[in-house]
């Protein structure tokens, strides 16, 4: 793994609490010049550290409020974890999979406007061949919901 020292990581934490500060702005909270910060971007894009920024959206204003955590159980063949996950990644509403380890292989989460639309989701996941079982819970309260890394 490539070596980041304090002003990768300090950029990184600044960009993760607000990806639109510029470029201007974070050279004077570090107080490096703006060639430097520029650089350093550049560089931890290039390395990976940096896969994108986005605006981090209101689901419940946008009419998607309702989440599902589905279990998914599927057939072992070789490779299937990666087979088995690209499908269900492919299916719209589908915001993360995750191939686990134990009795399930899969924790799917997916986001829906309304009962329907997570059924038809629930639906397309238990089409695909290699899937035997699915069980979906219907989250009632979001507690937190972050995804920023500590760093």
């Amino acid at each position: 793994m490539e070596r980041l020292d304090d002003i990768d990581l300090a950029i990184l934490r600044i960009l993760q609490e607000d990806c639109k500060k510029n470029i201007a702005e974070i050279s004077e909270a570090l107080n490096i010049p703006k060639s430097t910060v520029h650089y350093r971007i550049s560089r931890l894009e290039k390395m990976g550290f940096i896969e994108g920024c986005y605006a981090k959206l209101n689901s419940e204003k946008l009419g998607k409020s309702f989440i599902g955590v589905t279990l998914v159980r599927a057939r072992y063949s070789p490779g299937y974890h990666e087979t088995v996950g690209e499908k269900i990644s492919k299916i719209p509403g589908v915001m993360a999979v995750y191939f686990v380890f134990g009795d399930t292989d899969f924790v799917v989460i997916s986001r829906a406007a309304n009962r329907d639309e997570l059924m038809s989701i629930v639906e397309q996941m238990m089409k695909i061949e290699e899937i035997e079982r699915t069980s979906t819970m219907i989250v009632a309260k979001v507690i937190k919901e972050d995804m920023r890394i500590q760093i």
